[in-house]
């Protein structure tokens, strides 16, 4: 049984900590949420959510049922578990760690022997042991794997996936020794439906980098591929679509405007990193960053193209760019590859909308691009560009769209759009 208040407390409830406390709170654990934004723990405390995948239902449920949030760090000391999900992102390229560093700070001064102590925040291989235990043990003079328990466990959310939840995600779980291991399974075996060990924290923190490696090179290769398809004169959708049909040796990547969101274009940086650290360069996920990095460009090349066809001056005409997330159905804008795309538009003297009915409002440097209130309008713009293909487009009638449709997505909906 035992002697803590709290089964876990989760610091940083932003898209991967709120998410976990509310599945926490679903398994009838009793969890404390904490995090140093004011502003939204009061907020989450009146029942608003800010994460999209959290509905405002759902998160005054879990506060009926006794999910506790506060700004207050002095209950992490009456919890069993500590799991870190704070923000790990870059400058310059450049991991930063001081949000973990401030976390790891924040424990030292509250821990007690015998808890467990927990980061799930995206990073390089060797933060767990080179920068968050020395940190807790300077400051508490406590020993990591004797008076206190520390792993390692890659977040694997997917906003907008309506399939693969918190849930029934397989967790890779890791520890720095066999009772910090054992100790963690027994934890998330409480909220998930499977774990998978592995035999070290440096493993896991790599695993999550290879996934998103992983996606973020073959969507390299596959947007190439698009650039050469159009110069050569072939339809790259045609070749992708016949390829797939293989029943074994090839797995489907799709070309498309860039890279956004929390993951692809921020974790294979971490590697990158380690990497040069010990003087051997990923060219592989490097060369894959300057292409990806590049489709925004390429995708406003194109459009000044289409409309030089048209016998059209580019400044000062006038583009719609529908969807603007970084992926369907959601309203996510971080590292979407539409600000690019804007950003490009603006210094060639272009007029830009956008119509998204996910994103109230899209902040590109220090504008803020109109938005376009209705659908109907589309036709009085000189060109549109489908940069995200939310469902919801679906159902629109674009056999009545007069005006040339860019499709940087390849959806088979826009039947009257020239595809990337």
């Amino acid at each position: 049984m035992s002697n803590f208040k709290y089964d876990v407390a989760v610091i940083g409830l932003g898209y991967v900590g709120l998410p976990l406390a509310i599945q926490a709170t679903s398994s009838n654990l009793k969890v404390y949420g904490y995090d140093i934004d004011e502003n939204k723990i009061s907020n989450y405390n009146l029942g608003n959510s800010t994460i999209e995948d959290i509905s405002d239902k759902e998160l005054e449920a879990s506060l009926e049922k006794g999910l506790f949030l506060s700004s207050d760090p002095k209950y992490l000391s009456e919890s069993e578990t500590i799991v870190i999900s704070v923000p790990t992102p870059l400058t310059d390229y450049q991991p930063d760690l001081s949000y973990v560093k401030a976390a790891a700070e924040t424990i030292a001064k509250n821990i007690i022997k015998n808890q467990i102590i927990i980061l799930e925040s995206t990073t390089y291989p060797g933060t767990t042991v080179e920068v968050l235990i020395p940190v807790i043990e300077e400051i508490s003079n406590l020993k990591a794997g004797v008076d206190f328990f520390v792993g390692y466990s890659p977040e694997r959310i997917d906003p907008g996936n309506d399939t693969w939840n918190f849930k029934n995600t397989p967790k890779v779980i890791s520890g720095i020794n066999d009772e910090s291991l054992s100790k963690i399974e027994n934890f998330y075996e409480q909220i998930i439906d499977s774990v998978v060990r592995v035999s070290g924290t440096k493993e896991a923190e790599m695993v999550k980098l290879l996934e998103n490696t992983y996606r973020h090179v073959n969507i390299a290769l596959i947007n190439e591929l698009a650039i050469l398809c159009n110069m050569l004169e072939i339809d790259i959708w045609e070749v992708v679509n016949a390829a797939k049909t293989k029943p074994f040796g090839f797995e489907s990547f799709r070309p498309g405007p860039g890279v956004g969101g929390h993951c692809i274009p921020v974790d294979p940086n971490y590697l990158s990193f380690k990497t040069r650290q010990i003087g051997k360069p990923v060219r592989f996920v490097e060369l894959a960053q300057e292409i990806n990095n590049s489709m925004p460009s390429y995708v406003v090349s194109r459009l000044l193209e289409k409309m030089n066809l048209l016998e059209k001056p580019f400044k000062n005409s006038n583009i719609l760019i529908l969807g603007v997330a970084y992926k369907k159905d959601i309203g996510d804008v971080r590292e979407s590859p539409a600000i690019g795309i804007i950003e490009n538009l603006f210094e060639r003297g272009v007029n830009v909308k956008y119509y998204d009915p996910f994103v109230d409002s899209l902040l590109v440097n220090t504008k803020y691009v109109e938005k376009e209130d209705s659908f109907d309008n589309i036709n009085n713009y000189d060109l549109v560009l489908v940069h995200t293909a939310h469902t919801d487009f679906e159902n629109f009638d674009f056999s009545k769209v007069s005006v040339p449709i860019f499709d940087a997505t390849g959806s088979d909906h826009f039947k009257n759009a020239e595809r990337i």
